[in-house]
């Protein structure tokens, strides 16, 4: 199941090293679409909650997870959080993450591929032979994040969509799947006298 998971991380960010659909980086780029200008490079929140599969425990877990998707000139980072658990408020597994990758943005679709670093806070339960009683410990390892994106946009920087995503570490490994909502910064305002799906370029 890794393996595939990040074969398909790696497809993604080839079709998008391929496509190109932005171009070369200017903060002045955008598009006119249904009689409004967005920015072509732009910044976008994720936010959903889904299931995953952890390892450890061999079985699944309730999983909350949001993202800040933005970019440094053309690249594109990505900053974020989740949660997961046995249910819900029964958090047992917190991780942050800050990982590197590629976008492919449509009029109606938004994809991306991320890979980076993590840093997560596990408690795990362990009986205690001295006390006879179950008690827990913190486990802090540092791992390795990746995440797939696909949403439909049903405006243009409005969407929903599904992420698949894994966290490992030395303790465990996670592979889940979230159901996301997607809001992009994209939105510049209305423009009159211009030809929709348009783009413009700076001089």
């Amino acid at each position: 199941m890794m393996r595939s998971f990040y074969i398909l991380i790696l497809l993604l960010c080839v079709l998008c090293g391929i496509s190109q659909p932005k171009g070369e980086f200017s903060r002045k780029k955008e598009i006119t679409y249904d009689g409004k200008r967005y920015s072509v490079f732009n910044n976008y929140l994720t936010i959903g909650a889904g299931t995953e599969y952890n390892t450890y425990t061999e079985g699944t877990q309730l999983n909350l997870g949001g993202d800040f998707n933005f970019h440094i000139q053309a690249i594109y980072f990505q900053t974020g959080i989740f949660l997961a658990g046995d249910r819900f408020g029964n958090w047992n597994h917190a991780q942050l993450h800050l990982a590197i990758g590629k976008r492919f943005e449509m009029k109606k679709f938004n994809m991306a591929g991320y890979l980076g670093g993590s840093a997560a806070t596990i408690n795990r339960p362990f009986f205690d032979s001295t006390y006879n009683e179950y008690r827990s410990r913190t486990l802090k390892p540092l791992g390795l994040h990746a995440t797939v994106q696909f949403t439909y946009k049903f405006k243009y920087d409005v969407g929903i969509g599904v992420a698949l995503f894994s966290d490992i570490n030395k303790y465990q490994s996670v592979y889940g799947i979230r159901l996301e909502l997607y809001f992009s910064s994209a939105f510049l305002g209305y423009r009159r006298g211009e030809n929709e799906n348009s783009i413009l370029h700076e001089d």
